[in-house]
């Protein structure tokens, strides 16, 4: 690193406190934003914090030692990442308030470079090489962090509405039933058959009741997924009975071919717990 370069990353730090005056004064009111003017006191104070390291971070971007820089960033990714995701702010709004920050920090740089007589062309282009591979790069590693983190919520949420969707509930030792309720559409049918043989297994399930009482429709796509079902969890040693057919659900299925003959079937769920011998005391 030259003596110029490091005159220039003392600038910046010295001025962190100036650039982020000024980002913070060119605020508007943005209903429900972290970013917004009139955000609360606690919020704002979080965000000034996160502008100092920002700051500071792209600063470290003209040092020599890359791997400060580096180091640096996957820090300050995953904070400001967990950060956003907790007030849920868009993507697009983050992307913004950077590029606001990596307007103000180039006019301290151009003001810097007015002052001082001694830096030349090659200096200038030098920095602004620099600095433009230290935002993108930036940018990059922000936009990577979020979009994983993003992911790894939404396969979260999607997981807990499965397990509400369709859970394996124990019931007694190896027993345990499946309350299927609402409306099971093809493409719940399928996430059903995946996740269940799954939970059977973790749960040391043996015998399985699949009570469709509470259903409220079953088309050809979804009996079949049904039968796919008791099929799979057959060949893993697990038994499966069905409770709660209703008369009209009964027809369908004989009239959509689906053959459940080979099922212990029982009116209700309690007449199939009975069978377990699960009784009310």
């Amino acid at each position: 690193m030259t003596d110029k370069d490091k005159a220039l990353y003392e600038y910046i730090i010295d001025n962190s406190a100036n650039i982020s005056s000024q980002w913070f004064s060119e605020r508007t009111v943005i209903e429900g934003s972290i970013y917004s003017k009139d955000a609360d006191l606690s919020v704002e104070q979080k965000l000034k914090e996160q502008h100092k390291y920002t700051v500071d971070l792209i600063a470290s971007g003209f040092l020599e030692n890359k791997s400060v820089f580096k180091d640096k960033m996957k820090e300050w990714a995953k904070v400001v990442v967990t950060s956003r995701i907790e007030y849920d702010t868009p993507i697009f709004e983050v992307l913004q308030a950077l590029s606001k920050t990596r307007r103000i920090i180039w006019g301290f740089v151009e003001e810097y470079i007015k002052k001082n007589d001694e830096i030349d062309r090659q200096d200038v282009l030098r920095w602004s090489f620099l600095y433009n591979t230290t935002m993108d790069t930036l940018i990059n590693e922000f936009s990577r962090t979020y979009y994983n983190a993003t992911r790894e919520k939404l396969k979260v949420q999607q997981e807990l509405i499965d397990e509400i969707n369709s859970p394996v509930i124990p019931v007694v030792d190896g027993v345990a039933v499946l309350p299927l309720i609402g409306l099971i559409d093809e493409s719940r049918a399928e996430s059903i058959l995946q996740s269940i043989p799954v939970k059977c297994v973790r749960k040391n399930v043996a015998h399985l009741v699949i009570d469709v009482s509470g259903a409220n429709y079953l088309d050809t796509a979804v009996a079949h997924k049904l039968y796919q079902l008791t099929n799979v969890i057959s060949l893993l040693g697990i038994n499966s009975i069905i409770a709660g057919v209703r008369p009209d659900m009964a027809r369908t299925a004989i009239k959509l071919g689906a053959d459940f003959t080979h099922l212990k079937t029982f009116g209700d769920l309690k007449q199939a717990l009975r069978h377990f011998g699960v009784k009310r005391s």
